[in-house]
């Protein structure tokens, strides 16, 4: 038989899903629940907060469904009440993450991510070229377990600027293989050298090689990630210093 929440504990989960909310754009459903006590919480301590929900919402990005769990956390009481979260404390946490492939291409469109893709500083028999993202990127979920992404991209080669289709795919991280570049191919009739393509691959090689993704000061792990069929579904882990501004 699960476990009922105290008084203390509804009350302190309430205030705090209320200031988690109120920095969403939208969320068809949302639960926070805080394992805390009243002397706990009054001291900024709690055991641990779970959170799952369902078509949030932020910054123009949406997640399909959502499962957070973390460790033991450290905060501002005065801040929940304020309507934020502040921490005393690093935070470790991990999440269980759905994406629709709708929700792919709406976040690939959105500022918060596009603004952090970085154009790629390639070196290409000892000449610098740049590769530069073009918008929009569309993101393809088929049911062999790989992702599609098709788009266009800016190459700035010494005093010359030119534009080239491109379609990737790639294979995602398992628990036995990581992330993998399966094939990159550029739009018919566009002519890239040998040398410029293995430069490019390689450094494909080792963004998809990182152990973690910073963000906003938070350093996110992907363990997992797994595809269905228009679907796009990822374990993560992630170290957090400060909650970010939403």
């Amino acid at each position: 038989m699960s476990k009922e929440p105290r008084l203390d504990e509804q009350v302190i989960s309430q205030a705090a899903q209320a200031a988690l909310s109120s920095q969403l754009e939208e969320a068809e459903d949302l639960n926070l629940d805080v394992s805390t006590d009243v002397l706990k919480a009054a001291q900024g301590k709690a055991d641990s907060v779970s959170i799952n929900g369902r078509g949030v919402v932020v910054q123009d990005v949406r997640v399909d469904k959502m499962a957070v769990q973390t460790d033991r956390l450290s905060f501002n009481p005065l801040s929940i009440l304020l309507g934020q979260l502040k921490l005393d404390q690093p935070l470790d946490a991990t999440a269980q993450i759905a994406l629709t492939e709708a929700d792919l291409n709406r976040a690939m469109q959105a500022e918060a991510v596009t603004q952090r893709l970085p154009s790629l500083k390639l070196n290409v028999e000892g000449e610098p070229v740049t590769v530069e993202l073009g918008q929009p990127v569309a993101v393809t979920l088929p049911a062999d377990g790989k992702i599609g992404l098709d788009g266009t991209a800016l190459l700035h080669e010494r005093e010359t600027t030119r534009q080239v289709g491109f379609a990737v795919i790639i294979l995602p991280r398992t628990d036995q293989q990581p992330v993998r570049l399966e094939s990159f191919v550029c739009e018919p009739g566009e002519a890239l050298s040998i040398e410029f393509t293995i430069a490019l691959l390689q450094t494909f090689k080792e963004l998809l090689a990182q152990p973690y993704i910073e963000i906003e000061g938070m350093a996110i792990k992907v363990k997992r990630m797994e595809i269905q069929a228009g679907k796009l579904l990822v374990e993560t882990e992630a170290h957090i210093p400060q909650m970010p501004s939403l």
